[in-house]
């Protein structure tokens, strides 16, 4: 067998893995083959089998592996910003970067689900965990604003807030792949910025 030019470092774990992710996130989870994965990071036949006994399983590892990184640099953003508007607005804020530095591939759990028709499928339910924490961050910073200043966002829902929320930060992330383009981002901000100063002086 061939070997590749670069292999990566670490474990044999670490490079199955990392090439595994590299490969489901920029052509696909149907379009990566295992045999491309083993070629790539190095090793034996035998030693991925010893660690991933199924292709659902290697993916299953790649997105815990996406989703502890993805809830850690969400966190990051949140500890960064200072005061309760700031902290409101730093979830949405922190996909511009993120949307530049992947090249606007999108999020790996709605292109997994897009692959994976079976909606119980593990790989699909790995995308609801990591989007419902998500949510769990976005309610507390949504009831955070509100009780900083009922004077000025008294006039908003945590619940009906923390939906909309979600739903321009998913929409912008889906809106800038298809379009290849920083402005559904943009667009967002501006949004959601509209939406918490409504009705206010």
């Amino acid at each position: 067998m061939d070997k590749p030019d670069t292999i990566p470092a670490g474990s044999p774990r670490e490079r199955i893995l990392s090439v595994a992710s590299d490969l489901f996130y920029n052509q696909g989870y149907r379009a990566t083959g295992i045999n491309e994965v083993i070629k790539k990071s190095g090793v034996a036949k035998a030693t991925f089998y010893s660690h991933f006994s199924t292709k659902e399983k290697l993916a299953r590892a790649y997105l815990e592996l996406r989703s502890t990184e993805e809830l850690a640099y969400m966190d990051s953003c949140i500890a960064a910003a200072k005061g309760p508007r700031e902290r409101f607005f730093s979830v949405l804020a922190g996909i511009g970067p993120w949307l530049l530095e992947t090249d606007f591939r999108g999020c790996v759990f709605i292109n997994m689900a897009s692959e994976v028709p079976d909606h119980v499928s593990p790989l699909r339910k790995a995308g609801e965990k990591v989007y419902s924490a998500t949510r769990l961050r976005v309610e507390a910073l949504c009831r955070e604003l509100i009780e900083s200043d009922k004077a000025r966002y008294g006039h908003l829902d945590v619940d009906d807030l923390t939906n909309e929320y979600m739903l321009i930060f998913t929409g912008a992330i889906a809106l800038a792949a298809i379009y290849h383009d920083i402005f559904p981002f943009e667009q967002a901000l501006q949004t959601l910025q509209g939406l918490v100063d409504a009705n206010t002086g």
